[in-house]
This record gives structure tokens, sequence and C-alpha cells, in this order.
């Protein structure tokens, strides 16, 4: 119970200081309900257009993203899966070179790609950072899937004259399907709230929503009614996202 309410009494909050009309913070219950924030947000008239553009934007640099990386990890998983020795060994643990380093450490580097490849402010520009960024995290994940499935099954797709491809695409990739899909969420959402690339990469086309609803304080005002009403819009793709896939991230856990 106590973990329960450490975890939903913010959340409860959050919903009430978004629909108060006075725009106090603290209220248990609103003294008087208005969604005149809400209109604002989805109309845009607080700036420039409404949340529903960087809502697109998010959605459609985290869907590049996620599909590159799931069609890289999937081969690569599956030669680190069935394949080892000295080399591939080192490969795999090499992917995870990345995810060692802090992000902000490879800030620098990662600007003067992306500057000189002309990708600033760009959907592929910022896609690219981040199947970069999530591939290693899909490989592993997808590996210990494929370590899953015995090899027999293999076996017996080749003595029938299956190819490799041929076996991993009608053989092993429907067993590993919770995977894919367990694989797919966590990339998905990574990149669905990631903030400092994007911030940085993102400058006018293509900002997401985490920049978004940053975007509402600033060294002036913080307009927190508003930033809370935009974080819970922003909060619904996700929510539809895990009630289409939850059984299938059950069953991959």
């Amino acid at each position: 119970v106590l973990i329960v309410l450490w975890t939903l009494v913010p959340f409860y909050s959050l919903i009430v200081t978004s629909i108060t009309s006075t725009g106090s913070i603290g209220n248990l219950l609103p003294k008087q309900i208005s969604f005149r924030l809400y209109y604002e947000v989805f109309t845009g008239t607080v700036g420039e257009h409404g949340i529903l553009r960087y809502l697109k934007n998010s959605l459609v640099v985290c869907s590049i993203s996620t599909l590159v990386v799931v069609l890289i990890a999937l081969p690569c998983a599956y030669s680190f899966s069935r394949w080892s020795s000295r080399t591939s060994t080192t490969l795999y643990f090499g992917y995870f070179i990345l995810r060692m380093l802090p992000p902000i450490s490879l800030l620098i580097p990662w600007y003067l790609i992306i500057n000189s490849l002309r990708l600033k402010d760009t959907y592929a520009g910022l896609s690219l950072v981040y199947v970069v960024f999530q591939l290693p995290i899909g490989i592993w994940l997808m590996k210990g899937f494929f370590d899953t499935i015995p090899q027999a099954l293999e076996e017996a797709a080749w003595v029938e004259g299956a190819t490799v491809f041929q076996t991993l695409r009608k053989v092993v990739v429907p067993l590993v399907s919770n995977g894919l899909s367990v694989t797919s969420v966590f990339v998905f959402v990574y990149c669905y709230i990631e903030f400092m690339y994007a911030s940085v990469f993102s400058l006018t086309r293509v900002i997401t929503l985490p920049i978004y609803v940053a975007g509402f304080s600033n060294p002036w005002e913080s307009r927190f009614n508003l930033m809370l009403s935009a974080a819970l819009i922003s909060m619904i793709p996700m929510i539809i996202l895990f009630l289409l896939v939850q059984r299938y991230i059950v069953k991959g856990i």
C-alpha cells in the first residue's frame, strides 16, 4: 500500500494541478475544475503550434529508430547467439562500450558528425543518434531470446533444405515474436522520453514532446499548469502502446 501511494500520489497531484483553474500546486482536491489548459495545449494558443505537431515528430522519430534497431539487431543477435568465437565475443562486448559511457560525453562528437552530414533538425539525424545508442540494448535483449530457442529446430530446417535466412525468417523469428515486442517497446520508450540529444539536434522542424513540455519553463516564467497538462497528454501514446503489447511483454519476461 505504501509503495502504491508513493507511486500514485505524485501522479494524482499532477492531474489535480492540470485541471485546477487557480494554478496552485499541492491541493488534494481542485477548488474549481477547468479544462482550459488542455484546450490551450491542443490549439497552440500559447505558442506557434499545438501539441499534436510535436507528438507527430516524436512518433515519427521513435518509429524510425525502433524499426531500424530491430531490423539490425535481429540478424546480429542471431549471429552472436549461434556462432561463438573469439572474434564474435569481442564484437559483442564492443557494442556495449557506448552503453558504458555517459551520453553527454559523446554529445560534441555527435554534434560534429550530424552537423557535417547536414542532418541537424531532421528526422534522419535524430533517428541516427537513437539507433546507435539503442542498438547495443536491442542486440543484448534479442540474443537472450535467441539463446532460449533449441538449435535442433534449426538443424531440422536445414535438413529439409532451408537456408540460414529462411530458417531465421520462418522458424526462429516466429518463436521470438514476444522478444521482438519487448525489445521494440524498450527502444521506443527510451527514444520517446530522451531529452538531451533532442534538445541539441531539434531546433524548429523536429522538436519532440520532451522539448515541447520543457519549453513551458524559461528564465522569466514557469507555466507549470500548461507543462503538467502537456505531460499528461504525452502519456497517452505510451498508455495505448502498453495496453496493446502488454500480453507480449509478460510472455517475453
